[in-house]
């Protein structure tokens, strides 16, 4: 099976490779916004013919060779001037910040005569007035430098439009050979092409030509000759042992304009001994190297937070040269943990979004058949069933909605530290469920350093809730955590409130009065960065309590607590400290359901069992199954 479709794409590749004409079914309006994916990365830039030695290349470059053209002869299929052009996104230009744009170079596949050539900057959606340079067109690669002393700086998240207008003539469409050539396979708007494809006249993104040969010429000259920079540092999960050894993961950058000939990652612990490995290869101008040296901890090191600080020194260097030359990753050591009770599963969703309506359903499907998930729906600022508190839990990690955090734990080589699961639900919906409970399960193995137990009691009259928390404190868990900090929230289900929707024949979207929505947010009966505890020994104890609102059903409703580290304010920089490590919860419903069994009987108190017969208080059930005796009778009740 997986061969047969291997073949498939392989031919469908050849047959996107033989295309020479523009394919109106595969052109679609430019979102500027995302002008291209974050993963296409452009080649180095290079020195070229016609360009002095401060001057370079920047575009979509595949290989090693800035002239490379994949595609010759590539044309629209309707004689006609048209501007076509590529968007450099932040993603390739943040690497020459400060530099001037003085040129642009594009290939041509047979002379084409005098046209303009047009350079853009792209702002809020907004193409400004272009700098232009009008001459000739020749066969083959063509360097088009502006006058004088025209130029564009490069400033960071800047995006750019560079091409050039072209004419295709009733010749070539007689003959079948155009004007156009391409390289590689298309990554986003990098064929663009100003005309009307379908839905009116406006900038195009063609997708099945690959990129448009259209370069950028950058003078470079305002970059320093030598220059390393840490461009990315990954140590893994952030809990170790002592003597574990440290898998790393680390991206060289070479951000001058001249090769490094040989370079060291040097590694501290704390204030510890310096490791250093050498790498004796060349790190050619404006790459990148790939390294994953291993790090071995010492056998002695403490339990608790520590500091591992890296950074790149070049050849005769014995510190790093500047910050951008360093990182540092925060890990922690344990010797002694505690079993996961729950994950606890956080939904940013929105009543204005539709792909909620379309994710919810799977994320329930996961929570009712996972007993170890306890899953709370936060939903964005400024709806119905928002609450002021959580606001800036969408701010920190919903980087789209829907999305949702596993115990808000960083997964190590994730974009975020959320998830989403939108592109499969839309498209693959059976696969969504499996893909949630994988990301669930692999948080059970991590370890946990404190455990929850939560008792309750609720007065119907009243409508007040108390709360008592106790549990074991694994040993060093305070060195690891500092004093814990305990979170209690209450969510509700069955909850009817307005959502956007889609119709699934009509693929539009409508907003449903009525929805139901279920694990809601509804308050927090601590501050929602926790609330401190009582340690004594290796044992914790607090209390709370709190009035549910009269609009809340309690039979719908459920007490969710998990345990974090202690922070006034949690910001990006020290986000990634605050997963939870263990999480637990209790519905509301058995609290006073329970008791029902003591209404007919011969005035003799029940009795409370669990499973393996041993004998319990029935005030305040925790969850599990409990044989009732009362009356003469016994009944098994299942309190979730």
């Amino acid at each position: 099976m997986r061969k047969t479709t291997l073949l498939i794409f392989a031919l469908l590749a050849l047959a996107a490779h033989g295309q020479q004409r523009i394919d109106p079914q595969e052109a679609h309006p430019a979102r500027w916004e995302n002008t291209v994916p974050q993963a296409s990365q452009a080649a180095p830039p290079r020195k070229v013919d016609g360009l002095s030695a401060t001057q370079r290349a920047v575009g979509y470059i595949v290989g090693n060779n800035p002239d490379s053209i994949t595609r010759k002869g590539a044309m629209v299929g309707t004689a006609g001037t048209y501007p076509v052009g590529v968007a450099i996104p932040p993603t390739i230009l943040d690497n020459y910040v400060g530099c001037k744009v003085i040129g642009i170079r594009m290939a041509a596949a047979q002379n084409l005569g005098k046209a303009n050539t047009f350079l853009y900057t792209l702002a809020n959606n907004t193409l400004s007035t272009p700098l232009t340079k009008s001459q000739r067109l020749y066969e083959g690669w063509n360097n088009v430098f502006f006058n004088g002393d025209t130029s564009l700086e490069i400033e960071e998240g800047m995006t750019l439009l560079a091409g050039f207008e072209y004419t295709e003539t009733e010749q070539m469409l007689e003959e079948e050979s155009g004007g156009l050539c391409t390289v590689g396979e298309s990554a986003g708007n990098d064929f663009l092409i100003y005309a009307d494809l379908g839905s009116g006249t406006g900038w195009y993104s063609i997708s099945n030509m690959g990129a448009l040969c259209v370069q950028l010429i950058v003078d470079v000259s305002s970059l320093p000759q030598k220059a390393v920079e840490m461009a990315y540092l990954d140590t893994g999960f952030r809990y170790k042992k002592a003597g574990e050894k440290v898998e790393m993961y680390v991206i060289a950058a070479n951000t001058g304009r001249e090769d490094i000939n040989g370079y060291h990652i040097a590694c501290q612990i704390d204030d510890g001994e310096v490791v250093t490995f050498d790498y004796d290869e060349t790190l050619r101008e404006q790459t990148m190297a790939h390294q994953q040296p291993i790090l071995t901890l010492p056998g002695d090191i403490a339990v608790g937070r520590h500091t591992l600080r890296v950074g790149l020194l070049m050849e005769g260097e014995t510190a790093p040269g500047s910050q951008e030359a360093c990182d540092s990753a925060i890990f922690y050591i344990y010797d002694h943990y505690l079993a996961r009770q729950q994950n606890y599963v956080e939904q940013y969703i929105s009543q204005n979004e539709y792909m909620t309506s379309i994710v919810n359903p799977l994320m329930n499907q996961v929570a009712n058949a996972n007993k170890e998930m306890a899953l709370v729906n936060v939903h964005a600022p400024g709806t119905p069933l928002a609450i002021e508190e959580a606001a800036y839990l969408h701010k920190l990690y919903a980087y789209t909605l829907p999305s949702f955090t596993v115990n808000r734990s960083y997964f190590p080589g994730e974009n975020y530290i959320a998830y989403d699961v939108n592109d499969y639900a839309g498209q693959y919906a059976a696969l969504v469920p499996g893909i949630i409970s994988e990301l669930v399960q692999q948080d059970m193995g991590q370890p946990a350093f404190a455990t929850i137990e939560l008792t309750a009691q609720y007065d119907e009259t009243t409508r007040q809730l108390t709360v008592d928390v106790e549990g074991d404190l694994a040993e060093g868990a305070l060195d690891i955590l500092g004093t814990p900090a305990l979170t209690l929230l209450l969510t509700e289900d069955n909850v009817h409130s307005q959502q956007m929707v889609m119709n699934k024949v009509t693929l539009r979207t409508s907003l449903q009065r009525d929805y139901t929505h279920n694990s809601v947010l509804r308050k927090f009966v601590t501050p929602p960065l926790g609330a401190p505890v009582e340690v004594s020994g290796s044992r914790y104890t607090t209390h709370h309590s709190t009035t549910l609102d009269p609009s809340w059903n309690p039979l719908e409703m459920k007490l969710v607590a998990f345990i974090t580290r202690p922070a006034e304010e949690v910001t990006d920089a020290n986000v990634l400290q605050m997963d939870i490590t263990n999480c637990n919860s209790l519905a509301l419903a058995p609290l006073t359901s329970i008791h029902a069994l003591e209404s007919d009987g011969d005035g003799k108190a029940a009795e409370y069992f669990r499973a393996n017969g041993q004998r319990v208080s029935g005030e305040h059930p925790t969850p599990g199954i409990y044989i009732i005796r009362h009356g003469g009778k016994s009944q098994k009740v299942v309190v979730k």
